[in-house]
């Protein structure tokens, strides 16, 4: 019994440590913070384009009624109607690229306060998260997201529906801000945090460096990591006939207690392997294989669970 009270209070120390230590790691480089915008090649039809931006606009117009009714009265949606209204309507907005999504993993999403670390290619990342995220198997999915995502008006109104936490990546007091409101959110409100450590897309198959600052949330949170794989989703802006098949690998999760002594470096490496071992492993599975079959097909969102 002792033994176990003098483990946990070393636990909890190297808690307080980590985010004492956060102040000082983070450091939010201005060249990561430039994202390279190449010409990209959208397949879509005059008339889906207009159908798709009348959608849009009722969308948009719903959400900013149910935030100015959110501000005179929080109570006025339950949480779990704004976040299965957003899960509902960004389903929506995935139609418009014509994708379908194969699943693998999904049981590794912990129904409780975890961070979640994919790789980034598009902007159809967070999206495809969101309408994975089952409200009666997981915990809701919040986003750490720059800023200027709240300064665009066609998506700070879906951004003030949930709880996401705004950062500028320009600004390391900003950064330490944020992992301090992420962090109540998993630990006080069980929120499956998700982080983006590359801080910008990729655009391509290889990732980009990972900053070491991110995967310090985990440690000063004491929560379980999860290592998300995503191939292929950059090809969305290729020219292309049918739909874009888009792999999503979810990894085991990483337990605190085995990493909340690493170093935040080695830790980062660590992720980015994992990330990386199940890209390489699911890169070239055949999906018209016969040996390959889906445990569900989520015939609606054009889902396969294996």
């Amino acid at each position: 019994m002792k033994k176990q009270e003098n483990q946990i209070k070393n636990e909890t120390m190297h808690v307080d440590q980590n985010e004492k230590a956060v102040e000082n790691e983070i450091i939010v480089s201005k060249e990561e913070s430039i994202e390279t915008k190449p010409k990209l090649k959208y397949v879509l039809s005059k008339g889906r384009l207009f159908m798709s931006g009348f959608s849009l606009w009722r969308m948009i117009s719903k959400a900013k009624k149910m935030t100015k009714r959110i501000k005179s009265d929080p109570n006025s949606y339950s949480e779990e109607y704004r976040y299965n209204w957003m899960r509902k309507k960004i389903a929506k907005i995935l139609k418009i690229p014509n994708i379908e999504m194969h699943v693998w993993g999904i049981e590794n999403w912990l129904d409780k306060g975890v961070v979640i670390v994919p790789n980034h290619q598009s902007n159809l990342d967070p999206l495809m998260l969101i309408v994975l995220n089952d409200f009666s198997k997981q915990q809701p999915v919040s986003f750490i997201a720059k800023q200027e995502s709240w300064k665009t008006k066609a998506v700070k109104h879906f951004m003030n529906l949930t709880d996401n936490v705004p950062i500028d990546r320009k600004s390391p007091r900003s950064a330490l801000a944020a992992m301090k409101e992420a962090k109540e959110l998993i630990n006080e409100y069980k929120r499956a945090i998700v982080i983006f450590p590359e801080g910008t897309r990729s655009q391509g198959p290889v990732m980009n460096e990972f900053q070491s600052a991110s995967m310090k949330l985990a440690q000063m949170a004491y929560a379980p990591i999860i290592p998300v794989s995503i191939i292929d989703s950059y090809k969305v802006y290729e020219k292309r006939k049918g739909r874009l098949p888009i792999k999503i690998i979810f990894g085991k999760p990483m337990l605190p207690n085995k990493f909340i002594s690493a170093k935040t470096n080695i830790l980062t490496e660590t992720v980015k392997r994992e990330i990386q071992k199940n890209i390489d492993k699911y890169k070239d599975v055949d999906l018209k294989s016969d040996k390959l079959v889906a445990k569900k097909y989520d015939k609606k969102n054009h889902i396969y669970y294996y």
